[in-house]
């Protein structure tokens, strides 16, 4: 692995360490449930990184993640997933369920990004909509990008809902 590589999984790692200590001491039901009216809740967010994993690594590679572990996620029928897709879980979720989909699919990416060389950030991986060029180093780049988006919303989330009290 090469250094602009090495560095982008790097900060992959450290973006998630910070979205898993914000999220550190929420109960299952505190994850399960909106934490204010017309909101998904925190675990659908958690459920939606690994989905976003999922997705760009099938765009970085051309091969699918395990079915299993897209399953597991509830991917796009969860988290701003068409309305014909809305099919959320029924039941409470226990946490480590959460860590494991996210963990999982982070593993899986990781695995590819350990074999990859700088030169292979600028390959095409796509198109965007408007025609231009979707190359590697974007979608990796969006990941990181994303997660820092969305974990903006969860910590909002928590002080909205006051599930800040759950901090150990």
């Amino acid at each position: 692995m090469n250094n602009t590589v090495k560095l982008i999984k790097w900060m992959l790692e450290d973006v998630r360490k910070v979205t898993l200590s914000g999220v550190k001491g929420l109960t299952k039901e505190k994850l399960f449930q909106p934490p204010v009216e017309g909101e998904y809740p925190v675990g659908a967010y958690l459920m939606h990184f690994a989905e976003v994993d999922a997705y760009w690594y099938w765009r970085l590679t051309g091969i699918q993640m395990p079915n299993d572990l897209k399953k597991r996620c509830y991917d796009n029928c969860w988290f701003d997933c068409p309305k014909e897709n809305y099919n959320p879980p029924k039941e409470i979720i226990e946490v480590e369920e959460y860590l494991y989909c996210m963990s999982e699919a982070r593993r899986i990416l990781f695995e590819y990004m350990d074999k990859m060389n700088d030169e292979e950030l600028d390959e095409a991986a796509g198109t965007f909509r408007n025609g231009e060029t979707l190359t590697k180093k974007w979608i990796l780049y969006h990941l990181l990008e994303h997660e820092a988006h969305h974990r903006g919303q969860i910590f909002m989330l928590r002080r909205m809902g006051k599930l800040n009290e759950t901090l150990v």
